[in-house]
């Protein structure tokens, strides 16, 4: 059974994981997993091969429901977000009436269609492209929205269908978004405990955030494997006919690195400096290749953007969560006072407000 994620920010993973680690018992257990992590070659350290490659691209996604008679009003948004001189914010609302009481389940498949199609447009090609989410909550999500899609009535299966066919088709935008390696994923929460367990003998449960918070030095970062090596089970990908590029997909979830295939996805743990949390990267293996220039370039990218001790992110990522954060609040009530017609004026203004004020 694949492990589902949690929104445990990585502020509360950092402050409680230096709580956690202080005990001496913890001590001597992180001391000795460390050193058999240096002795296995999971400890590695970042390298001038790489450099920094400058501002990123964000993307993240956000919701609101306002229950009305019967159904609900659902209020999504994708936002993409770059500190490139001349780049403005690329904001995208939709307003969905869906019949279900429990829409939810629908709602996230959509949010995820919106986000991916803006990463898509973003088309990264200099730097690269933050996805806020993980691709394994992502793959979670699709699926569960299927279930939801089959599970649905007429008007909702008619609302939904756009969205999963954009998305799932042969040239959609998830199977796109996979093999850019421009592409990197970092969720702000994440349950993982690989290293703990195995480094541990099982006798420290913490989150792998908050274990290599203890292990990791800055500039440390853990060796690049396969992501499906780290899941519990394999990656499973929904059998629908909806889901077009299913096989593709499942390919690039559950490669390895020494597969032949040309996609497949990695992950690392990086601390890029001592103030700051270990942040889990999810990235296309490709980065890893020759003598693995870009990915180091990658990791130099993301401390670099991690410039300010108060901010426990890549800052394009902190500034993209906060304009979607303060955004999806007020959509519910501008709809009641407003109306839909001046709700789309009122989100394009109050965006581009908030990240000029952002940016001074």
């Amino acid at each position: 059974m694949v492990t589902l994620w949690h929104d445990v920010s990585d502020l509360d993973t950092f402050v409680n994981g230096l709580e956690t680690l202080s005990s001496p018992e913890t001590a001597q257990l992180i001391a000795r997993a460390r050193y058999r992590m240096e002795d296995e070659g999971i400890i590695q350290r970042i390298t001038d091969q790489g450099e920094s490659l400058g501002r990123m691209v964000a993307v993240d996604g956000g919701n609101n429901v306002l229950s009305i008679g019967s159904g609900s009003q659902c209020f999504i948004l994708a936002v993409a977000y770059s500190l490139k001189p001349g780049d403005q914010p690329i904001f995208r609302m939709q307003r969905i009436h869906f019949e279900s009481s429990e829409p939810s389940g629908m709602m996230y498949g959509v949010r995820n269609a919106m986000e991916l199609a803006l990463v898509n447009e973003t088309h990264e090609a200099h730097s690269f492209c933050i996805v806020d989410n993980s691709w394994v909550s992502v793959l979670q999500t699709i699926n569960r929205t299927i279930d939801h899609y089959k599970d649905a009535s007429e008007h909702d299966r008619d609302i939904l269908f756009p969205y999963l066919e954009a998305m799932l088709s042969e040239r959609g935008t998830f199977i796109s978004a996979l093999q850019n390696p421009r592409n990197i994923a970092m969720s702000k929460s994440g349950v993982s405990q690989y290293y703990a367990k195995e480094y541990t003998d099982r006798k420290l449960p913490l989150p792998d955030k908050s274990f290599l918070l203890g292990i990791l030095q800055p500039g440390e970062y853990t060796k690049p494997d396969a992501i499906k090596l780290q899941v519990e089970g394999s990656l499973n990908v929904h059998p629908d006919s909806i889901f077009k590029t299913k096989d593709e997909v499942k390919a690039i979830y559950n490669s390895t690195l020494a597969a032949t295939g040309e996609h497949g996805l990695c992950l690392t743990y990086f601390r890029p400096h001592l103030w700051s949390p270990v942040k889990r990267i999810e990235f296309h293996k490709k980065l890893l290749q020759g003598d693995g220039h870009l990915f180091q370039s990658m990791l130099h990218t993301v401390a670099q953007s991690m410039s300010i001790p108060t901010i426990m992110e890549p800052l394009e990522q902190f500034l993209v969560d906060e304009v979607v954060k303060r955004h999806t609040g007020k959509l519910p009530g501008v709809y009641q006072t407003a109306g839909i017609a001046n709700l789309k004026d009122f989100s394009g203004q109050f965006a581009m407000q908030l990240t000029r004020r952002m940016r001074t």
